[in-house]
C-alpha cells in the first residue's frame, strides 16, 4: 500500500518539482530563510525521536499506520518515508506561503499559515521528546506537547512577520 501511493504521489507531483525547488531556493536564501526550513527540521526530528521512542520504550506503539509499515519494513521502506516525508514538508511550507499571500493583504498576516504549520508539525518532536522524559503513561505528554507546538506557532510568526527581508512577490490578478 505504500508502495502504491508513494508511486501515485510521486507521479503526480513530478512534472512540478523544479518549479518548487527554485522557489524554495528564492525563499531560504532571504534574509530571514532559515525560518522556512522549520518544517524540514520539525519532520526530521519527528522521524528520529520517533525512532529512539520505539526502541527505548517496547511497549509504545506506532499509531499512524504508514509510520508503523515504514518501520516495520525496515531500511528499503523508512527512506523513502523520509524522502518522501521531507518533500511534503517543503511542498507544504511553499503552499502556506502562498496561501497566506492570497488571503491576506496585511504583510505581517500573510505568515500566519506558515505559522501554524510550523506549530503543527511541531507537536509530533515535541510529545515524543517530553514523553521521553517523563513517560508516556499520562495524558500530559500531550498537553505540554500541544502547549510547546502552541509556543513554536508563536516565535515562527514573530521572526516571519516581523522581518523585512524576504520580498514575496504578489499574487497575479486574473
Amino acid at each position: 500500500m505504500i508502495t502504491i501511493i508513494g508511486t501515485i504521489s510521486v507521479s503526480s507531483g513530478l512534472w512540478i518539482i523544479e518549479v518548487d525547488l527554485v522557489e524554495f531556493k528564492r525563499v531560504v536564501s532571504a534574509n530571514i530563510g532559515g525560518v522556512f526550513i522549520m518544517p524540514l527540521a520539525f519532520a526530521a526530528s519527528d522521524i528520529y525521536s520517533t525512532l529512539i521512542s520505539l526502541s527505548l520504550n517496547p511497549g509504545i506503539v506506532e499509531v499512524n499506520p504508514f509510520v508503523a509499515a515504514a518501520i516495520q519494513y525496515g531500511t528499503m521502506a523508512i527512506v523513502p518515508f523520509m524522502i518522501s516525508y521531507f518533500a511534503l514538508s517543503q511542498g507544504l511550507t511553499l503552499m502556506m506561503l502562498k496561501t497566506g499571500q492570497w488571503l491576506f493583504t496585511d504583510s505581517r498576516a500573510r505568515f500566519l499559515p506558515f505559522a501554524l504549520v510550523c506549530g503543527a508539525s511541531a507537536f509530533g518532536p515535541f510529545s515524543n521528546i517530553i514523553g521521553l522524559g517523563i513517560g508516556y503513561s499520562t495524558g500530559l505528554v500531550y498537553l505540554l506537547g500541544a502547549i510547546a507546538s502552541a509556543g513554536m506557532c508563536i516565535i515562527a510568526f514573530s521572526i516571519s512577520a516581523n522581518s523585512t527581508g524576504l520580498r514575496m512577490p504578489s499574487p497575479k490578478q486574473s
